[in-house]
């Protein structure tokens, strides 16, 4: 998630960062799951996402991810991303931000309690000068119902560096129940807020908060892996927060 205040780190990334603001680390809005960890798979992965706003000092900003991670064990999931930023405005260019290490941890087997526990900790080196790197981790917890799945992220930041605009920790969070309907198709409600610095949090009118529909599939390649993706739109829902924005992801997972 490499940036700034970046939306979460992404901070929050920079210019995105301050508005996506510290909601996720880097150029996605994304829902981690302590469940999806398989050993020996390789995966390929792209992110996005793209603000709609009619104020042009934050509508226009886009961020993009490029990962490869490998299932080293059944309990841990490293993966090296490279973030993609641009700014507001009319005639921004699309620069590299950085780079992100990530990390995610299963500490249950599925099923295993009363809900699917793991953590997930990331540290995010800004290539771009001015830029702090950063640092995020937390909590994963996931629960099944009947046919649906609901997640719960809990995730701190902290700026780490010399080029610190912030020293305290900001706190986000995200939240996706999904009902398991079709492997291709299924529907999904996310949201994600971001808190701000902790101690004390920012009051709720002035947090940063979206939340809409999204769409989840995977699609079985026989000997080629599987592909997954996701869609959706974000309505903002508070005075800071962005109109709305637009999330994507694709990813190719394949066992060498």
């Amino acid at each position: 998630m490499v940036t700034t205040v970046r939306r979460r780190p992404a901070g929050p990334l920079c210019a995105l960062a301050a508005l996506l603001f510290p909601l996720t680390a880097h150029a996605d809005y994304l829902v981690r799951s302590p469940d999806d960890i398989d050993q020996g798979v390789w995966e390929l992965e792209h992110n996005g996402a793209a603000i709609i706003d009619g104020n042009p000092a934050k509508g226009g900003a886009t961020s993009n991810t490029a990962e490869i991670g490998y299932g080293v064990t059944s309990w841990w999931y490293p993966e090296l991303e490279f973030d993609f930023e641009r700014g507001p405005g009319p005639d921004q260019p699309t620069n590299l931000q950085g780079f992100v290490w990530e990390n995610t941890l299963r500490f249950t087997e599925p099923g295993e309690y009363w809900a699917d526990l793991g953590f997930y900790w990331e540290y995010g080196h800004a290539i771009q000068n001015g830029i702090a790197d950063e640092t995020t981790f937390g909590p994963l917890v996931q629960k099944d119902i009947g046919r649906t799945t609901h997640i719960l992220n809990l995730f701190f930041t902290k700026q780490i560096g010399s080029d610190q605009e912030t020293h305290g920790w900001d706190t986000s969070y995200a939240w996706q129940s999904r009902w398991n309907i079709y492997r291709l198709a299924s529907p999904a409600v996310e949201v994600y807020g971001d808190a701000g610095q902790f101690n004390p949090l920012v009051k709720f009118p002035n947090q940063q908060l979206l939340a809409g529909p999204v769409v989840l599939g995977e699609a079985l390649l026989g000997p080629y892996g599987k592909l997954k993706y996701e869609a959706g739109y974000l309505f903002g829902a508070t005075g800071p927060s962005p109109v709305g924005a637009v999330r994507w992801r694709m990813e190719w997972e394949m066992r060498f």
